[in-house]
């Protein structure tokens, strides 16, 4: 275990293992990092709510991460889950940075800000990106990071390099490459988090504030809803999409998402979606 900025120190382990459904033990080791980004990005969506609930801050210290996401069941956006997981791996005994991403599957525009937030972990000499935080499009293990690298399987991915230097990150769609995110490996620490959680959470041309975002990636499904639209997604096969009425986007956090709500927030959720 190691005491850093990452705070490993003060992450409940076993409490994380058992909410992600992790079973056996855990080391610094290839097989172990594969495992917890599998089980964590099952277990737990992406989520905005605290934005749309009219909540002034979404705290990024490790208690409320961990009682959000850990304890109440709750998702997060991709700060919160990148304030956990590395919390997690810091405890274990990883050795890893963290990065920013140029999103560009939702806005289509390579040249955006660098919202997006990821782990780069140092291995036996190899690095691997390992991103549990981008949601239904998001890879479901590491991906080595080295130029033309692959993840092939029912959800294949791969990394491209651009002449600027920038790494991309691809899903190989079956109806072609879909680009996610343009990243550097240029080091970023916990006060650029705050940064951008402020944006996400404030600014006007934040796509985190104005609509519900709910993603979550498991095995055989992935699903997506933004706004009153549900997209679904299979190995192999096109995203369908179908738009969702008030009920039923009250009960998709739960239903679809395995988000737990407590009854207050359910209320406020009804009020939202139904206009009232």
């Amino acid at each position: 275990m190691t005491d850093s900025m990452w705070q490993g120190s003060g992450v409940d382990l076993d409490a994380y293992l058992a909410r992600v459904g992790y079973q056996g033990d855990v080391a610094a080791d290839l097989s172990t990092l594969r495992g917890l980004h599998a089980a964590h990005v099952d277990a737990i969506a992406f989520e905005n709510l605290d934005a749309l609930f009219g909540r002034t801050a979404v705290p990024l210290d490790l208690d409320s991460v961990q009682d959000k996401l850990v304890r109440q069941g709750r998702g997060g956006w991709c700060l919160e889950h990148v304030v956990l997981m590395a919390a997690v791996l810091d405890r274990i005994g990883f050795a890893f940075t963290a990065l920013a991403g140029r999103t560009r599957i939702r806005t289509g525009s390579r040249f955006g800000p660098a919202l997006h937030m990821a782990l780069c972990v140092e291995l036996d000499g190899e690095r691997w990106l390992h991103d549990v935080s981008f949601g239904a499009y998001g890879p479901h293990e590491p991906i080595r990071l080295v130029e033309n690298a692959r993840l092939d399987g029912d959800w294949p991915f791969d990394l491209v390099r651009e002449p600027s230097g920038e790494h991309v990150l691809r899903f190989l769609r079956p109806e072609g490459p879909a680009e996610l995110y343009g990243f550097t490996t240029d080091v970023r620490y916990p006060s650029d988090f705050e940064l951008l959680n402020h944006f996400c959470l404030t600014h006007p041309r934040s796509p985190f504030n104005r609509q519900i975002v709910l993603q979550r990636t498991q095995p055989h499904v992935r699903h997506l809803l933004a706004g009153r639209t549900l997209t679904e997604i299979r190995p192999g096969r096109p995203a369908t999409l179908r738009e969702l009425d008030a009920d039923e986007m009250v009960s998709a956090p739960e239903e679809i998402f395995g988000i737990s709500l407590e009854p207050g927030d359910i209320q406020t959720l009804h009020k939202l979606v139904s206009g009232a």
